[in-house]
């Protein structure tokens, strides 16, 4: 767990505030006077005048962009959901500190960092990662829940922190990626319950998954679902179980 996590969930959540509107007039004015046709930069704008209301100025130069990887092993990994060895979690985590994955050279054309923190990487620690692990892999969702209710508290208090941290370290814009073997099954479970769609509706084939054992992948979703019963109206009861 990272050792500056003190922050609390009601007082993250507190410290939330709302989109600044004349933030995002005046980053709306200094778009439409652009010499472009008005709107022609679609989706781009929309965001540019979201990022002004976040940040609360409409200057859209941004000196520091930080991506952070939560990295973690699943254990429903031993439900055979995928076809990828759990140990590419570790590795690739490794790799992306040497800067060689695929994310990294993206990242850097853009000249923005990548960050790795261990969220429950089943390894020992991995240095140049950030440390902030509860447990060593995740529950097998179809068994047992995934993590307790308090530890899910702690990673988010603790995320939070971390980002509060590097945003006074001068970061302004934050991406967020994952990385771990098995993820797509948990991910298709939260899914699942918060959209209330069956899990054949939202399962895929993550990294590869054969097509024609879709169908386990979707069982085991289903099942995990049944044997947690979360519920879809709290937060971290889902993300706990």
């Amino acid at each position: 767990m990272h050792s500056q996590s003190k922050l609390t969930l009601p007082q993250l959540i507190e410290s939330i505030t709302p989109l600044d509107n004349q933030a995002m007039r005046q980053a709306a004015a200094n778009i439409d006077g652009l010499l472009k046709p008005p709107g022609s930069l679609g989706r781009l704008e929309t965001l540019a005048i979201q990022l002004a209301g976040m940040r609360g100025v409409s200057g859209h130069q941004v000196e520091r962009k930080q991506i952070i990887v939560m990295a973690a092993d699943h254990g429903v990994y031993a439900e055979e959901v995928t076809i990828t060895p759990q140990a590419v979690t570790a590795i690739q985590a490794a790799n992306m500190v040497k800067g060689i994955t695929g994310v990294c050279v993206l990242a850097a054309t853009a000249n923005t960092e990548v960050k790795v923190v261990d969220v429950g990487i089943d390894s020992e620690p991995l240095p140049g990662v950030v440390n902030m692990r509860v447990r060593r892999g995740s529950g097998n969702i179809v068994r047992e829940a995934a993590m307790t209710r308090q530890q899910a508290k702690d990673l988010l208090c603790a995320s939070a922190q971390l980002t509060i941290e590097q945003a006074a370290g001068g970061v302004k814009v934050f991406g967020v990626g994952e990385l771990g073997m098995a993820n797509t099954t948990p991910a298709a479970a939260i899914i699942s319950v918060i959209t209330d769609r069956d899990p054949h509706q939202v399962v895929g084939i993550g990294a590869n998954f054969p097509s024609d054992r879709l169908h386990h992948k979707v069982a085991v979703v289903r099942e995990a679902i049944a044997f947690n019963q979360p519920d879809a109206r709290d937060g971290l009861d889902v993300l706990s179980k």
